[in-house]
């Protein structure tokens, strides 16, 4: 069997660049802001794995490349290509997509096999299949992700290089020239949208008046004495949720619970709301005022004390998290609009509430309402907490009225667009195909619309704007919220988001037809043999994709659901079949939820093992990482028996590779992947996984050898050292290091039919990940070979004490041990030893003004710790710790190597404060390598090696 390119070698620092910038936000328009989905995979990684899976390595041609020189020249010239792929905004590109299919066809007798993903989700690897000229086949279980490819693989390439039908574009054309990839269809999504838009505002404007700014109003509040007699055009409505103080003084009245007073925290443009406080009424109400408060954390805090808990802001008195959900399910929560904020003409200005604005806004009565009833999972769904238990109680009266109206002219819609279709010259077929296409579009306008108008829409006062319920893979409970102008024009408005659909679909950027299936990947269904598979597969229990996708197929089934009577056939999204260990399915019993999952993904590796093309190795991404289900399970031989009455410790991953090396895989190898910037949720300010893994896997031969435990423990001991070190290399994410040496560990483990334990019983693959596991802290451990002797002993007693104090005489002893003496170790820096204690001072003590060509005494541990004062404690930025970093030089790499060792520490002793400083320089060290090279040479080379 010929190697692939994908199981030897891959320019993987210049796909992990482009993936990162792929999953920024605010990157412009891009096939995904068509539809939210969760835990998209980055389109360049897609398309690199894809090219890579069916090019060969050119060690598999000897007679073409016989030397090693020769290989490595090839193997550099389809580097190149994929490089090439990872251009940004690469659908203006086609050449390049042209140059690679044309480069993967001669490795496959001139025929692409077609591509199969069977948990296609948000659909970036069908959509780079596409894109390359494969015919693709996306696969899902869930209706929303269904609709989603059928938009990327069949709606849009359906309609490639076609003119609008609209007659305003019609018009000033002249014709059906010009029209280029899905500009035609944009045009028309846009068109239709403002039609929406205008026919909206006569049926409901008046529920969105704008506000006047009144003499009263300004002399109270004097930056807006340029705008009286004005009426300005309302960008959103800032509310509070209130409950009845818990004082029984303040006779019932209620409160606010607000997560903070700032409108606009932006520096030189700060507006925040001022309390103004009746004790002798009951009474509450807020001033807005302008510029930098003289206490800027209260102003941050608002009436927040703690997580879901408050103040009263009448009394004083605290409000703990189980009042809130005693008054919350009892049906107290109430709604408050606390201030206004308006357009201008040339910025924002924010206003105090009006009677009028909350008179108005409760005067709202929409027709229908969703009824569908959240789950009972808090991680994923909090709002039923507090009494919100089905998705009609996420929306306000408002909010409500104003979807509903849309959905309906949505589908009043379509007579507009058939007639049109139809003077345009479509057939009757054509009209009607053509019409449900762009409805469909507007349908998922709709539901980009709904993630800016619920009741738990955070307004952002860094960026002054209504947020996105989404921004996790959760429905969390929001206390003080943004109610975005649905009629307006700025973000959150219909016509805003329906102008960036169709800005995104002229990105999509295919004409190679292919197909969007309703499948259950873990059942067994006809068609498709000879595929090459790529696939991300769901995540134990880490996101739970039918259940918030409830939030948007209610809206879809809605407006569109008769266009997709085979998607939209029942109340709410299937849940029962979907491969995720939830507990709640199965009556809170998580055994039964682990048993439901493994099994499924066994049933469905078994099945794409029958349908792959034996050509290409099937790729699997992986990102997943869990806790223990339950400690005390332990991991020495016996204790895995089939049947153990104790729930056995259990991963994603270990889940996940059980089915893979059961159902007769061997991998072959793995490639970690960042695909995240410092932006991203947790990146930075905690231990949150940043990376993720791609297996490449082949059928195991029949006649693979077995191998005893030793064995596989001394070819551990072998290879993964080398293996650690690539991933080093790479910028693994300490948080990522554990589970990407899994990778090839994994690789040694599974191409053995088995590996057999002193007893003669197969081992398991959780026996295989815990000797990976040591073997890592014992490699890890051996690097400290490199480091100098003070901060060996550092390394040491930071295992036992971390950064709290320790007797005398144990740090003695543990000086003679490592070579070096406690007065040296005061000397340079790093500890403190009085009245018979003795610590290590933690970064944020350390000097200032420390120079490390200065320094007499000169530790890696100190030098490690001064980058994390200036990178972590300071937030000095990147500059500056660029600028401590040039001047290590060489040692620089050592501060790296130290980093990943004290990480793995912290994570063993669940340290996860300090531990997040650690995975922090490590993330942020590709960038800091790059500053500090602009800014000229160290004294000795910053990498040897040459890697960044």
């Amino acid at each position: 069997m010929r190697k692939k390119l994908i199981e030897v070698a891959l320019p993987l620092p210049e796909i992990n660049d482009a993936s990162a910038y792929d999953m920024m936000p605010g990157i412009g328009a891009h096939p995904k802001g068509i539809h939210l989905w969760w835990g998209r995979k980055a389109l360049p990684a897609c398309r690199a794995f894809l090219f890579a899976s069916v090019v060969d390595d050119p060690s598999s041609h000897p007679e073409r490349f016989p030397t090693e020189e020769a290989q490595a020249a090839e193997r550099e010239r389809l580097f190149g290509i994929i490089r090439r792929m990872m251009q940004k905004q690469l659908h203006k590109h086609p050449e390049v997509y042209a140059e690679a299919r044309a480069e993967m066809l001669k490795y496959c007798d001139g025929k692409l096999p077609p591509v199969l993903d069977p948990f296609a989700g948000g659909g970036s690897i069908p959509l780079e299949a596409a894109r390359l000229g494969f015919e693709a086949y996306a696969g899902d279980l869930n209706p929303v992700a269904v609709l989603l490819n059928k938009v990327y693989l069949e709606i849009v390439p359906r309609w490639t290089d076609h003119p609008p039908v609209n007659p305003e574009d019609r018009r000033k054309i002249g014709g059906t020239g010009g029209w280029r990839g899905a500009s035609g269809l944009a045009a028309d999504v846009r068109y239709y949208g403002q039609v929406i838009l205008e026919r909206a505002r006569k049926k409901i404007g008046h529920l969105y008046p704008p506000v006047k700014v009144t003499e009263e109003m300004a002399a109270e509040h004097p930056h807006l004495k340029p705008y009286v007699g004005k009426e300005l055009p309302v960008i959103a409505w800032i509310w509070a949720r209130t409950v009845p103080s818990p004082n029984p003084a303040a006779r019932g009245a209620h409160v606010p619970l607000m997560s903070t007073f700032w409108l606009s925290s932006k520096k030189g443009s700060e507006a925040w709301l001022e309390p103004v406080v009746d004790r002798t009424r009951n009474t509450w109400s807020f001033r807005v005022r302008t510029g930098a408060p003289k206490d800027r954390e209260t102003v941050k805090a608002g009436t927040k004390t703690g997580r879901a808990q408050f103040r009263c802001l009448l009394t004083g008195d605290p409000i703990s998290d189980d009042y809130i959900k005693k008054e919350g399910q009892a049906g107290r929560l109430r709604e408050r609009l606390v201030a206004i904020v308006a357009d201008t003409g040339r910025g924002r200005v924010y206003l105090p509430a009006t009677e009028e604005h909350q008179v108005i806004a409760r005067r709202a009565e929409p027709g229908w309402r969703p009824e569908g009833i959240m789950p009972n999972n808090p991680r994923w769904f909090s709002p039923p907490l507090v009494g919100l238990t089905d998705y009609g109680d996420l929306f306000t009266p408002r909010q409500l009225t104003a979807m509903v109206t849309l959905s309906d002219l949505i589908r009043e819609v379509r007579a507009d667009v058939r007639r049109d279709a139809l003077a345009a010259g479509l057939s009757e077929a054509n009209a009607d195909a053509y019409t449900a296409d762009v409805v469909t579009f507007l349908a998922m306008a709709l539901d980009r619309c709904a993630c800016f108008n619920t009741s738990l829409c955070r307004w952002g006062p860094s960026n002054e704007k209504v947020m996105n319920i989404f921004d996790r893979q959760a429905i969390p409970m929001l206390w003080d919220f943004g109610e975005a102008n649905t009629l307006g024009d700025s973000v959150g408005a219909w016509v805003t988001c329906a102008q960036y659909v169709a800005e995104c679909i002229e990105t999509v950027g295919t004409k190679q037809e292919s197909h969007a299936r309703l499948i259950d990947a873990a059942r067994p269904w006809d068609g498709l043999r000879n595929v090459l598979i790529s696939t991300d597969p769901p995540y134990y229990d880490n996101i739970g994709y039918a259940a918030l996708s409830d939030f948007f197929y209610v809206w879809l089934r809605r407006t569109i659901g008769d266009l997709y009577p085979d998607l939209f056939a029942t109340i709410l999204v299937p849940k029962e079949p979907e491969l995720v260990a939830a507990p709640e399915r199965f009556n809170g019993d998580r055994l039964k939820a682990k048993e439901h999952f493994e099994q499924g993904f066994r049933r469905a590796f078994t099945i794409l093992r029958e349908k792959m093309d034996p050509r290409f190795p099937l790729t699997v991404y992986y990102a997943f990482k869990q806790d223990d289900v339950e400690s005390g399970a332990d991991e020495e031989e016996g204790n895995d028996e089939p049947g153990n009455s104790r729930i056995d410790r259990t991963t994603g991953w270990e889940t996940m590779l059980e089915a893979l090396i059961g159902t007769g895989f061997q991998i072959t190898a793995t490639w970690p992947v960042r695909s995240a910037q410092k932006w991203r949720m947790n990146a930075m300010e905690a231990n949150a996984l940043a990376s993720y893994i791609v297996l490449a896997c082949r059928p195991r031969p029949e006649n693979a050898p077995q191998a005893d435990r030793r064995t596989f423990v001394a070819e551990l001991k072998q290879e993964l050292p080398g293996a650690l070190r690539k991933l080093q290399q790479g910028n693994i994410a300490p948080v990522d290091f554990a589970q990407a040496a899994i990778g090839p560990g994994m690789a040694i483990y599974s191409k053995y039919s088995r590996v057999l334990e002193a007893s003669g019983r197969p081992m398991s693959v959780r026996t295989a990940l815990a000797l990976i596991n040591q073997v890592l802290t014992e490699v890890l451990s051996e690097q400290e070979d490199e480091f100098d002797n003070d901060t060996r002993w550092a390394i040491a007693w930071f295992e036992q004490h971390g950064f709290e104090e320790g007797e005398f005489g144990e740090a003695e002893l543990l000086s003679k041990a490592k070579a070096t003496s406690l007065r040296g170790l005061v000397e340079a820096g790093i500890v403190a030893s009085r009245g018979g204690k003795v610590r290590l001072l933690r970064p944020d003590e350390l000097p200032k003004n420390w120079d490390p060509d200065k320094d007499k005494r000169f530790t890696l541990w100190e030098a490690t710790h001064h980058l994390i004062r200036v990178y972590w404690y300071e937030k000095a930025g990147d500059q500056a710790t660029a600028s401590l970093l040039r001047k290590l030089g060489s040692r620089g790499d050592l501060a790296r190597e130290l980093a990943y060792r004290l990480y793995n520490v912290c994570e063993k002793k669940n340290w996860s404060q300090e531990g997040q400083s650690y995975n922090a320089l490590v993330l942020g060290w590709p960038e800091l390598v790059r500053l500090a090279r602009e800014q000229g040479p160290a004294a000795a080379p910053l990498f040897e090696s040459g890697e960044a």
